[in-house]
């Protein structure tokens, strides 16, 4: 199930989360280095993007995010299982509407180890044919609940039990407009783990600054796969940020990561996005975690910025 050890997952959403901010235009290069920085950090799982097989003629080239061609997924595959530790997953977004059954069953020989499929209440009865198919091929099977903060209780409890029903692995709860704060996602989680004994996945936004501390209480309370982006790249407010909870489980001993790539390819490729104080603002999350204050920040970062990172490991391996 693509797990860590202690039973958490953090999925990558940089390359379709973060493509409503760029307007998917990642070129195949800088894809493969937000994949290889995954890989190289110890994340299990990174999202190459939405699949639209219509698209693929039209924008498959220039946009390849948008659509995830075969070539592209092609290449992404080969990049995650090059990392250490046999690498990375690919995962895949898919609506319904874009694509069939049989489509899905395609992605496995890929590299992509999981599907996800964005649904309404109403909608996930209708993705059986779909959870046959991938299960059929050997990958796992996401529903992601989307705009939950919209929905009434007895709605995400049903969806939770159609979910079941279809054997999904995951089921996701998908703050689409950032809109909750901890006890909205505490509430959810005890009332869907009282209905369902699915592994949960929460996708946070962080329209009020609550993305993090979100993360945080859907653990605390049984979620087991996290979603999270490059610098919180994403529509809205933006996403979890993956330096950040990478850190904050590094530092917990709660996973074996190194946020050195992830902050490497941060800065290589997203600031035309996120401007040019990527690196101040990954080591003022370090030297948070480390509980260092500002004279002793300033007097690490004059020694280089590998430093702070050293000190993470350092301080890990002494908790």
């Amino acid at each position: 199930m693509c797990e860590l050890a202690d039973g958490v997952a953090l999925v990558d959403v940089t390359l379709r989360d973060g493509g409503y901010v760029n307007k998917h235009s990642w070129t195949v290069a800088q894809a493969r280095r937000v994949v290889r920085a995954c890989a190289a950090a110890g994340v299990p799982l990174v999202e190459a993007g939405y699949l639209r097989p219509a698209r693929h003629a039209d924008d498959g080239g220039a946009l390849p995010s948008a659509s995830c061609p075969p070539q592209y997924l092609e290449i992404l595959g080969e990049e995650a299982a090059a990392g250490p530790d046999g690498g990375a997953g690919l995962v895949v977004m898919a609506h319904a509407r874009d694509v069939s059954p049989a489509v899905l069953a395609g992605l496995a020989r890929f590299g992509v180890r999981v599907v996800r499929m964005p649904v309404s209440p109403s909608g996930v009865r209708t993705l059986a044919p779909y959870a046959e198919a991938v299960h059929g091929a050997g990958m796992a099977f996401s529903v992601n609940l989307i705009r939950v903060s919209e929905l009434a209780e007895p709605d995400v409890m049903s969806a939770a039990r159609a979910a079941e029903e279809l054997s999904a692995d995951v089921f996701y709860l998908a703050d689409s407009n950032g809109s909750m704060f901890p006890d909205d996602v505490a509430r959810l989680a005890l009332r869907v783990r009282e209905t369902v004994g699915l592994t949960l996945g929460f996708h946070s936004h962080d329209g009020i600054s609550m993305g993090f501390a979100n993360a945080l209480a859907a653990m605390q309370h049984g979620f087991r796969w996290i979603d999270a982006s490059l610098c919180g790249m994403g529509k809205g407010g933006g996403n979890l940020a993956l330096e950040l909870i990478t850190t904050y489980l590094h530092s917990r001993a709660m996973g074996n990561f190194s946020v050195e790539p992830l902050v490497d390819a941060a800065t290589a490729v997203l600031a035309p996005w996120k401007g040019d104080h990527i690196l101040a603002r990954c080591e003022s999350i370090v030297g948070g975690m480390l509980d260092l204050n500002l004279e002793s920040l300033a007097s690490i970062r004059s020694r280089g910025s590998g430093t702070l990172f050293t000190m993470l490991d350092e301080a890990r391996a002494a908790s």
